[in-house]
């Protein structure tokens, strides 16, 4: 005698079931989205703290840098688009970030969020880097 298998998650279920099957997950309707709920704005809010100093560098850069070269004299070479960049990238892949994990448990939602923070400061110091060499630095 075998013992049955263990009942699988909703989400499994549906997964391993054949395409155009009629079991009685199919006849209960679409499976409920997440919703974005407390623990998903908390996560949003938490990691939006850290994307905002990212922002915050960006703004100092774009204010302060072209001070500096106009003080050292080399106020032509001033890296405005690398400088704009700075500023419009950690929103815009925050954001995006955001829209591609809507429809994640709240697990995947932060693991694609924190990828996002990566890719943020990834993305910062390659800036940094361009602007120091299009400077001449």
């Amino acid at each position: 005698m075998t013992a049955a298998p263990p009942p699988l998650p909703d989400d499994a279920r549906a997964a391993s079931a054949p395409a155009g099957s009629t079991g009685a997950d199919a006849a209960a309707g679409p499976v409920a989205r997440p919703r974005f709920g407390a623990a998903r704005a908390a996560v949003a809010v938490l990691l939006g703290l850290l994307v905002a100093w990212f922002l915050w560098d960006g703004l100092s850069s774009l204010v302060g840098l072209p001070a500096q070269y106009e003080a050292l004299g080399i106020a032509d070479r001033t890296p405005w688009a690398v400088l704009v960049a700075g500023v419009v990238a950690p929103p815009l892949i925050f954001g995006l970030s955001i829209l591609i994990a809507r429809r994640q448990s709240v697990t995947r939602f932060t693991l694609v969020l924190i990828v996002a923070l990566a890719v943020i400061a990834t993305t910062r110091l390659s800036l940094i880097a361009t602007a120091a060499s299009l400077s001449g630095f």
